[in-house]
């Protein structure tokens, strides 16, 4: 992530990680932060997109789409990554760029659906290209190719909404009263293919700026604000995210350095 520090110093996050139940890698997660001072971490829903086309993954055969077995996935193959965003999703990404500019971002991290990858390039006004240093890919951001079907299973049936939602729920056949051990499994998925990645050195972000913006796909990002929260030490990550509910280009910061948690919208 690059070894320069920032002229921010988180104050408060501790070095060895959170002290949650958050992980081991959640926990290294949280030590990558801390010494290359990262203190900032923005997750963005993407635009306004088109709508899924629920034939998609019976035509699709892309080495990409989910594995057999996983039933709940029929709108979250490769036919839902290839949705782009709309002219409202346009207006809406360009409006966003104003509150965006107010943080200094190091570097991007994107799912691969192309209406995180269109919002991410209206956002950022094309500083950060695919395959340029300061953007990385992380394909887990997107449910299908995050291996974690119940996750699918209950967005399925629930759809957008807070985290407490999905915590509090009880109508999904199978999974009643699981939501939190279902998205506690989504963010660890998330964690380990970053933390992969960051050891492999797949992650070539610059050194300078204190922020890290990551583009995805709400209730999905929530969870992994969760993960980012406690890596970074915030008393009681999963409460703060719980309540909040992502609209379109919205964000959610976690701040290590304010100890803090809070909804960013144009």
């Amino acid at each position: 992530m690059g070894g320069g520090a920032s002229k921010s110093r988180p104050s408060s996050a501790h070095p060895d990680g959170p002290k949650s139940a958050a992980g081991k890698r959640s926990t290294q997660l949280g030590q990558v932060l801390f010494k290359s001072g990262v203190t900032k971490v923005i997750m963005i829903r993407h635009a306004n997109a088109q709508p899924r086309d629920p034939e998609a993954s019976s035509q699709d055969n892309d080495a990409r789409t989910v594995k057999p077995g996983t039933p709940f996935a029929n709108a979250w193959t490769v036919g839902d990554l290839e949705r782009d965003i709309t002219e409202k999703g346009k207006e809406q990404a360009a409006a966003a760029t104003e509150w965006l500019k107010k943080y200094g971002v190091r570097a991007v991290i994107c799912s691969e659906a192309k209406r995180a990858t269109a919002t991410c390039a209206i956002m950022t006004e094309g500083k950060f290209p695919p395959l340029g240093a300061g953007y990385l890919t992380l394909h887990t951001l997107h449910p299908a190719r995050s291996g974690t079907p119940d996750c699918e299973k209950m967005f399925d049936t629930l759809g957008y909404g807070t985290l407490n939602t999905y915590f509090s729920n009880s109508s999904v056949e199978g999974l009643e009263g699981k939501g939190k051990i279902v998205f506690r499994h989504y963010m660890d998925k998330v964690t380990g293919e970053l933390d992969e990645l960051i050891s492999a050195g797949k992650a070539n972000f610059p050194t300078t700026g204190d922020t890290i913006v990551v583009f995805g796909h709400a209730v999905f990002l929530n969870a992994v604000a969760v993960a980012i929260g406690e890596a970074m030490g915030i008393p009681d990550a999963e409460g703060k995210v719980a309540v909040l509910e992502l609209g379109e280009t919205q964000g959610i910061l976690c701040d290590s350095s304010a100890q803090e948690i809070k909804l960013l919208a144009a």
